[in-house]
């Protein structure tokens, strides 16, 4: 064993230096943030620079440049040779032009708006309901900043996309031949699944304030004859004449009246078609309190923006369907790390 490795092993036995490694998180979250924030990837995206050529063309202080970029050497996002600094594949990933890439992610996850959400976890725990930074309700608050709301777009299609392309690998398309998904942004989930099966026709169902973007982005693809974009508040009613419904990472958002009232309106429109699904997309909670998941990072997340907002257990998501009137025939894990629930309505 070598002394790093030696030192890794000692640390994770090591309680104080357990809580030393979450404690060294926040500073290392915020130099990534900077490093993103600063265009420092988008610079190295094709050609290798020097520091004092990286300070110059991101319009940073020399020194202060020189030490972000051994944090970000230290941490594998860039390597290092007489020339200057370059991309590794690690931070590839961070590049607008990656795909998937986790760039807006990141600027989403440390603009100011997230940032103090997660800031005030005590006072939510405290209240039982977060603090909603700036006044405004999440979704309020990226409809009259627009420029979040763009990197937010991004940052959900990313995810969205390899949701779609989990779902469109998985058997059971052939006979289906109209799919609605409800809340589904900019419809990245919908262009996975059409452009894996040509028969397929979509129904994107989004807020009003959602629908103009998702047209943008529907239109560069090629996909607006394929694809019908329906503005809708999807607890008031779903769009009916789908033989499966899709709600991928929407349930996490509300809490569990809202569920409730939204899978009972899912399951109203089940009833046009005889033998027609809701697929629910979300990530899950382990079934053991005691066995680690990121999932439990996302459910602190949501605690912090959402009211009512959590990521829930198997046995959770399905008690509040049976009390909807459906049915959970299957779960499946995709490996994009959320499960498929595959739920119908109860037979009478």
């Amino acid at each position: 064993m070598t002394l790093h490795q030696h030192s890794d092993a000692l640390s994770l036995a090591d309680p104080y230096q357990q809580v030393q490694k979450m404690l060294d998180a926040v500073p290392d979250f915020a130099a990534l943030h900077a490093a993103v924030e600063l265009d420092v990837f988008e610079a190295l995206a094709t050609q290798t620079m020097t520091g004092d050529e990286l300070a110059d063309t991101c319009g940073a202080d020399p020194d202060a440049m020189s030490r972000l970029l051994s944090w970000l050497h230290a941490r594998g996002f860039v390597s290092c040779s007489p020339t200057g600094y370059r991309l590794t594949e690690l931070g590839h990933v961070l590049t607008a032009e990656a795909s998937p890439s986790q760039r807006y992610a990141v600027l989403v996850a440390g603009s100011t708006y997230w940032w103090n959400a997660i800031g005030r976890l005590a006072h939510t725990v405290r209240r039982g309901q977060p603090t909603q930074p700036e006044g405004q309700p999440v979704y309020e608050y990226l409809a009259c900043t627009p420029g979040l709301a763009d990197q937010f777009d991004r940052f959900m299609t990313a995810r969205s996309t390899a949701v779609g392309r989990d779902l469109a690998s998985l058997d059971g398309w052939t006979d289906i031949r109209r799919v609605t998904d409800l809340g589904g942004g900019l419809g990245g989930v919908l262009a996975a699944l059409v452009h894996a099966h040509p028969h397929l026709r979509g129904v994107l169902a989004e807020r009003p304030g959602v629908t103009a973007r998702a047209h943008a982005h529907l239109k560069e693809q090629g996909l607006l004859g394929r694809i019908e974009i329906i503005a809708a508040d999807i607890f008031e009613e779903v769009p009916r004449g789908a033989q499966r419904y899709l709600l991928s990472s929407i349930l996490h958002n509300y809490s569990d009246e809202a569920c409730l009232s939204l899978l009972t309106e899912v399951g109203h429109a089940l009833r046009d078609n005889a033998g027609g699904q809701v697929w629910i997309v979300e990530g899950m909670l382990p079934r053991r309190t005691s066995t680690p998941s990121p999932w439990y990072a996302t459910d602190i997340r949501m605690m912090s923006l959402f009211q009512g907002g959590r990521v829930r257990r198997v046995s959770h998501l399905r008690r509040l369907a049976e009390q909807a009137g459906l049915t959970i025939v299957h779960a499946t894990r995709l490996p994009c790390g959320q499960t498929l629930l595959a739920a119908h309505l109860r037979p009478n």
